[in-house]
């Protein structure tokens, strides 16, 4: 909703996996994952929450954790913890997937407009389970800042 600080979303994808050798065939694994996505947009810092429940890549059910902060040059630095149903023996360390992650805007980098970004993002481990498809843009990821409240807070700079 527009004047509101949160969002719900979902996404569902079918999936297979791509042969090693990279010459457009497939191997037999094929399966359906999807997201229910929650986010709230705190009051104060640009502080992002997200909590989205699923199924994963490795056909793991479970929720993962995100928390970012964005700063007003576009700079995104943000955490997440992903809790699955796959046991503690078979993920390793943990038993649970983590990270952090930096995402800038490649305009600091250039002297022309650009809309793309540079991110870059660290894991103690890999693992198949809590593993999401990566999606470059979201829809909340598009359309999350374009609310009320971010009207508000840029309102004393639409002239500047």
């Amino acid at each position: 909703p527009f004047d509101k600080r949160w969002a719900l979303g979902a996404d569902i994808n079918w999936v297979q996996q791509r042969d090693y050798n990279q010459r457009f065939s497939f191997r037999d694994y094929q399966t359906v994952t999807g997201h229910l996505n929650a986010y709230y947009q705190m009051p104060y810092h640009n502080i992002l929450l997200k909590l989205s429940a699923g199924r994963y890549l490795a056909k793991d059910y479970g929720l993962t954790f995100d928390i970012s902060r964005e700063f007003d040059n576009g700079m995104r630095v943000g955490g997440f913890a992903t809790f699955t149903d796959v046991s503690a023996e078979e993920f390793g360390e943990g038993s649970f997937d983590k990270g952090i992650y930096i995402s800038m805007p490649l305009d600091m980098l250039s002297t022309r407009s650009k809309r793309g970004s540079l991110g870059l993002g660290w894991r103690p481990l890999t693992r198949d389970g809590g593993q999401k498809l990566k999606i470059n843009k979201r829809l909340y990821d598009i359309f999350g800042r374009q609310n009320r409240g971010a009207l508000l807070d840029n309102w004393s700079t639409l002239t500047d």
